[in-house]
């Protein structure tokens, strides 16, 4: 009973460390990738040629020739009586292609026999992982993208070397096609095509300039062409959407030629190329983003213009939310062209294949310092779209905001563009509107009620006033149908009391204008009435000055005063003065 259980122990140990040899068998696997035979058309390697590791191999290769270069390929796929002829050639060939596309750093390139990246990133998967294939970049052809690897391969118990895997090889001709020489650049002179610095030739260098001058001289001849060509339509639609589609279109044709010249006419290295890339996707992105913008501009203007004239009409509740709509759904169709655009440049130039995860790791601290940047910027964007869905302002309400009565005229991305009784424009950013108070006066229902407050005297005759009131209500046209005239002390103190009268119209500016009617209304009347006046007089009261000289006695001195009439004596006011 006590031997089963030792035994057990024994036997499990046995299996553990079986399978735990197993998993380390499994995990080293083979090195190399085994094949029966490496290049035998070619003759023997140069003894000095080092392929034992991948930037060993890297670094023949650049800075070889075709001879020694073939040795460092898997020409596999090349019948081995034509490996020493077309072996050089396919090797140079594939030298011109890596040296122009690929912008590779010899110092990124494992100098271990197994391929191990040991210095990288602990978030990268592949460190610390031996490996037999490792890709150099990738190329774009017609169907599909195509790697470029270093593989390491084995013939029988020899030393595994690292060479350029079977399948790059046989991609070769298509590459250099597509990313060779173009039949232009064949044709310059020698000295041109030598390198000059950093990686670019020499008529790299002369190429980008001439590029962008002709670019410039274009885009300004066709600004003169589409200009001339607007004045000469015969309506003035026609010539407003000539002179909309005129920037958008001018970029577009540039962007165009930036293209054809970069793909078609010459085959430019890689950072240039990128350069190029970069600002033909630049073009095409701000003449979409324009594009968009002016036509949803002249869609705005078109359907607005008819009631534009009288937006603060309480007619056009309807009309409002329309223009409201429409100028949100041009900010929310300009955002959306922009988001689509960066994706699809950031999708063509392979932006994230390029970084790969340390864009990701970086992402997080790139956003946070540029949304600190721009953190004023992000806002108002931000808080427009609000504006656009919750739409506590529409185009055209009447609002009052710090001390300013005024209409909205425009909702832009950044600011609102309101218009003061006066004609004036008075620009607040978009977040106030979000984050401080305000009153809209027009939200629900136009209809207004405005106050005139008049300080009156005791006496005044309020049921006079109101009648007058009641009946210069009935005679004016801005009054509301329905509203009641309705007049109210609401204050009383020893100046007076305060009369108030209620102002009632369909709109605010009708209201304004019937409260300033009806102030000077009620002043005309007053003056009118008989005395005593209805304004607010001071009152002095005479009395008997019953105390002594000295503080707190009593005067017992009262011949000042006339004991007949109670007022005081001539000659002691003139003995007072």
């Amino acid at each position: 009973m006590v031997r089963a259980p030792l035994f057990l122990q024994a036997l499990l140990c046995a299996l553990f460390v079986v399978a735990s040899g197993m998993a380390a068998a499994a995990a080293d696997g083979p090195t190399a990738f085994p094949i029966e035979r490496l290049n035998a058309g070619l003759p023997p390697a140069p003894e000095a040629l080092d392929r034992s590791t991948p930037q060993a191999t890297l670094e023949a290769f650049l800075r070889g020739s075709g001879p020694t270069r073939a040795h460092l390929l898997d020409l596999a796929a090349v019948p081995e009586g034509e490996q020493a002829a077309r072996g050089a050639a396919l090797a140079d060939q594939l030298a011109t292609i890596v040296n122009r596309k690929l912008r590779l750093d010899l110092a990124g390139i494992p100098d271990r026999p197994d391929g191990m990246d040991a210095v990288g990133s602990s978030r990268e998967p592949m460190v610390g992982v031996p490996r037999k294939s490792l890709s150099l970049g990738q190329l774009d052809l017609a169907d599909w993208p195509v790697s470029v690897r270093l593989n390491r391969v084995v013939v029988g118990e020899g030393a595994p070397v690292w060479v350029f895997s079977r399948q790059t090889v046989e991609h070769i001709p298509a590459l250099y096609a597509r990313y060779g020489p173009t039949p232009l650049e064949e044709a310059l002179p020698a000295p041109l095509r030598t390198e000059a610095f950093a990686g670019l030739l020499w008529w790299e260098v002369i190429a980008v300039p001439l590029i962008a001058i002709v670019a410039i001289l274009l885009g300004v001849a066709l600004y003169r062409v589409i200009s001339v060509a607007a004045q000469r339509m015969p309506t003035a639609g026609l010539q407003k959407a000539v002179k909309t589609i005129r920037l958008p279109s001018i970029l577009i044709v540039l962007a165009v030629l930036l293209n054809t010249v970069v793909t078609n006419t010459f085959v430019f290295s890689a950072g240039v190329a990128a350069s190029l890339s970069t600002v033909f996707w630049l073009l095409v992105l701000v003449a979409l983003v324009a594009g968009a913008s002016r036509v949803l501009d002249v869609a705005i203007d078109q359907t607005s213009n008819r009631y534009l004239d009288t937006i603060d009409d309480p007619q056009n509740t309807d009309a409002r939310k329309w223009y409201t709509n429409l100028s949100a759904a041009k900010r929310l169709g300009v955002m959306a062209v922009l988001v689509l655009g960066l994706a699809a440049a950031l999708s063509s130039l392979n932006v994230f294949s390029t970084f790969g995860l340390s864009l990701l790791v970086s992402a997080g601290v790139a956003t946070a310092v540029f949304g600190f940047a721009a953190q004023a910027i992000l806002g108002n964007i931000f808080a427009s779209l609000q504006l656009a869905i919750a739409k506590p302002i529409r185009i055209g309400d009447a609002i009052y905001y710090d001390d300013h009565w005024a209409y909205v005229e425009r909702i832009n991305y950044t600011f609102v563009q309101l218009r003061t009784w006066d004609q004036k424009r008075y620009i607040v950013p978009v977040k106030n509107f979000v984050s401080n108070a305000f009153e809209n006066w027009t939200k629900a229902d136009p209809q207004m009620i405005m106050p005139v407050a008049l300080k009156l005297d005791h006496t005044v005759d309020v049921a006079l006033l109101r009648q007058t009131f009641q009946e210069f209500a009935a005679e004016d046209p801005d009054w509301s149908e329905g509203a009641d005239p309705k007049v109210l002390v609401i204050g009383q103190d020893e100046d007076g009391i305060t009369v108030r009268f209620y102002c009632t119209a369909d709109n605010p500016t009708a209201a304004w204008n019937l409260h300033c009617r009806v102030r000077e209304r009620m002043v005309a009347r007053l003056r009118e009435l008989d005395e005593p006046s209805g304004w607010p007089r001071t009152r002095l009261a005479r009395v008997a000055d019953t105390t002594d000289r000295d503080v707190g006695a009593p005067r017992t001195d009262t011949g000042a005063i006339n004991e007949t009439t109670g007022e005081p004596r001539q000659d002691a006011l003139r003995a007072a003065e």
